[in-house]
């Protein structure tokens, strides 16, 4: 129930042998590679460092994700409601990825998706163009002109584009264009209308007019263009550009529809060919499990180095694995010589814990918040009872406990072959425990449910709540408030004690008394002389809290500057260090971490209180309805409804918020997470799991 203890490796091979010594330490999975060139101070220029191609890995790899990238667009993996919440690594059977490695045709499979994806693209690339090329003849589809004749008369000249409807009343009177041009409206679905005869050599005419916009051509002889572009240019004319086509534009548009519809055709061809290889999409995630593996082994390679004659890989592995490796090596490679030692002081050892299961929950903790040196101690079972006591708390309800017990349960029976789902399952449970035990002490039943207004005079509910209930927080706020403030003041003295074990298990008295048992003796007689602010104290107690807080301090000034230079910044720093600025805590530091165990209260109040909404505001529909069996569905409706909202939201608050008390308040005390975490050279990764006969 600790950190495992590590062993510093050197294995040496025959040049010969290193690729098979790097397949076997692979295929082990218990050696974490470092740099050997570091370790082993080359002064001779004899050692080199092994340098691999991984191209052939990267290769496939991409190969393979061109065929899932095809089989993923045209039929989309679906995911489980667990798979929706946090990502499964694929577990793999070892015969599964035999035959894949062996059987599968990478490369014919490959040479027919891209092929397809080709295709696909090129059909899909052309449908946007045409697409492109019928929404620049939109405008022109309902013009009964040939474009031929718009873009080259013989002797006028054309211009068409669009003007805003609103300003077309003024064009049409303005006695410049009047002589100039002359012009009618025509609306969509009415037929043109002859023009009368331009005194100006010059006519227009609007040929559609939508909500905002009109569409006009203007035709005027070839000497008056100056002049009509710029009355066009005054009423806000936007010319279009004529299109390179012959004949009308409807035509155009025709002709493009039944190219799209063809490119349409081909690419429901396509995808149904594509489709035809989504049955190996288990077999394309082994394969890039295998090349990952591959790539990642080739790529560890770069860490050894190589003499003349031999081989020499460094690294660390736990040391429980160490005789199987010596076992491993001398059965699969005798020729090979291992030094095992242990680490020395200054390496920077990889960290593995290993915990037994009833504490393997909380490990997620830690490793969020960062694993611990390799030198302390591991604080994993130190604060499962801390993290399930406060999320209790903040969460009480029995409802909702039993929910979350139900959820944990169900989850832990789904993800047994995922590691760290089924951890977090398992935590899930703890947490739905601790719960319904807060939440019977605290009289909390999907918030007030038992009410005689919901269930009935002397439901079954009522008389279970009020056979267990010990505190209402919401009718004694303060009482529930000191609870919050007790377990506060209890936490920290928690983590004072563990700062102390984990200086004294170094080997550091010094600092285990000094930072220690110091404010152990300091910070309960704070406490006692504060309590006598707000409650009648005893003298006798009074005066032991005064003497403790005065021994405390006056150790504290003595000791907490010990590694200043000169009794005046000693005692100075001391003195500071007392109140909080410098040191390893403080009285005021100790007083707001306390403080902000209120919001255990503030949570365990937020919970019930939403949980009794819900209940009131179903009641007061049912009451709206009449009794009538529509308002006994709504009732049910609104309690299903609104207490899952508060289930979800208050689950998040209690967590977060009990993860927050122990990151900050509780660490903050004693802990130091950034080691680095013990990684393996092997086949399993977050994604993929190979396995392994028990």
């Amino acid at each position: 129930m600790a950190i495992d203890r590590m062993k510093r490796v050197t294995v040496l091979c025959p040049i010969q042998s290193a690729q098979r010594l790097n397949e076997v330490l692979h295929n082990l999975g218990t050696v974490e590679l470092v740099d050997a060139l570091q370790t082993h101070q080359d002064t001779s220029g004899t050692l080199a460092r092994e340098q691999n191609s991984t191209e052939e890995a990267d290769v496939s790899l991409q190969k393979i994700h061109v065929i899932q990238s095809l089989i993923n667009m045209v039929s989309p993996e679906t995911q489980g409601f667990l798979e929706g919440l946090t990502p499964l690594p694929l577990v793999i059977e070892p015969a599964e990825l035999d035959a894949a490695v062996k059987s599968f045709d990478l490369d014919g499979t490959y040479a027919t998706a891209h092929e397809l994806d080709d295709c696909l693209k090129r059909a899909e690339r052309r449908m946007s163009e045409i697409l492109s090329q019928i929404e620049g003849l939109a405008s022109l589809e309902e013009v009964p002109i040939s474009v031929t004749d718009l873009r080259s008369p013989k002797r006028v000249r054309l211009l068409f584009g669009t003007i805003p409807t609103r300003r077309l009343e003024g064009f049409g009177r303005n006695p410049e264009a009047q002589q100039l041009m002359a012009w009618d409206l025509v609306v969509p679905g009415v037929a043109l209308r002859k023009d009368s005869p331009d005194p100006g050599g010059a006519r227009g005419r609007a040929l559609a007019t939508k909500n905002e916009t009109t569409r006009i051509v203007a035709a005027f002889l070839p000497e008056d263009e100056p002049a009509v572009r710029k009355i066009l240019s005054d009423e806000q004319f936007e010319e279009i550009t004529l299109p390179d086509i012959a004949g009308k534009a409807r035509d155009r548009i025709r002709e493009l529809n039944g190219d799209y519809a063809e490119c349409e055709a081909q690419v429901t061809k396509v995808r149904e060919e594509a489709e035809k290889l989504v049955r190996y999409r288990r077999q394309l995630k082994v394969l890039e499990a295998y090349w990952e593996s591959v790539r990642a082994r080739l790529a560890a390679r770069n860490c050894t180095v190589d003499g003349r004659w031999v081989h020499v890989v460094e690294g660390y592995t736990r040391e429980r694995d160490a005789s199987r490796l010596d076992e491993t090596l001398r059965r699969e490679l005798p020729e090979t010589s291992l030094v095992i030692r242990d680490p020395e002081p200054g390496d920077n050892v990889p960290v593995s814990i290993t915990l037994p299961p009833l504490f393997r929950p909380i490990q997620m903790l830690i490793n969020l918040f960062g694993l611990p040196p390799y030198t302390a101690f591991d604080p994993s079972p130190f604060i499962i009872i801390n993290f399930t006591l406060f999320f209790g708390i903040c969460f009480g309800d029995v409802g909702y406990g039993l929910l979350l017990i139900l959820m944990g349960g169900y989850t832990m029976a789904k993800t047994r072959a995922y590691e760290g789902v089924f951890q977090f399952a398992k935590l899930l449970l703890y947490a739905g425990m601790s719960t319904v035990i807060f939440g019977m002490l605290f009289g909390s039943w999907f918030g007030d449910l038992y009410n005689p207004n919901y269930l009935g005079e002397g439901n079954l509910l009522l008389r279970i709540k009020d056979s267990l209930m010990v505190l209402d927080p919401l009718a004694q706020p303060v009482m529930m408030l000191v609870v919050a403030l007790v377990v506060g003041v209890v936490n920290q003295f928690y983590g004072i004690t563990l700062k102390m074990f984990s200086s004294i298990r170094q080997g550091d008295w010094a600092a285990g008394i000094c930072d220690g048992l110091m404010w152990l003796i300091t910070l309960p007689g704070l406490v006692i002389v504060i309590s006598t602010v707000f409650a009648e104290v005893p003298p006798a107690v009074f005066r032991l809290g005064v003497a403790m807080f005065g021994l405390g301090a006056i150790g504290l000034v003595l000791t907490q500057g010990r590694g200043a230079k000169g009794i005046v910044a000693r005692l100075g720093t001391g003195v500071v260090s007392l109140y909080g600025i410098m040191g390893s805590y403080g009285c005021a530091a100790f007083i707001g971490d306390t403080l902000s165990y209120c919001r255990l209260l503030a949570l365990a109040l937020t919970t019930s209180i939403v949980g009794m909404t819900v209940n009131m505001i179903a009641n007061l529909l049912r009451d709206a309805a009449g009794g009538s069996i529509a308002g006994v569905v709504l009732f049910v409706v609104v309690l299903v409804v609104g207490h899952s909202f508060n289930f979800a939201i208050s689950m998040l608050g209690a967590f977060v918020h009990s993860m927050r008390l122990i990151f900050v308040e509780f660490f903050g005390r004693f802990y130091e997470g950034g080691a680095k975490p013990f990684e393996p050279m092997g086949f399993d990764s977050p994604a993929y799991l190979l396995k392994r006969p028990q």
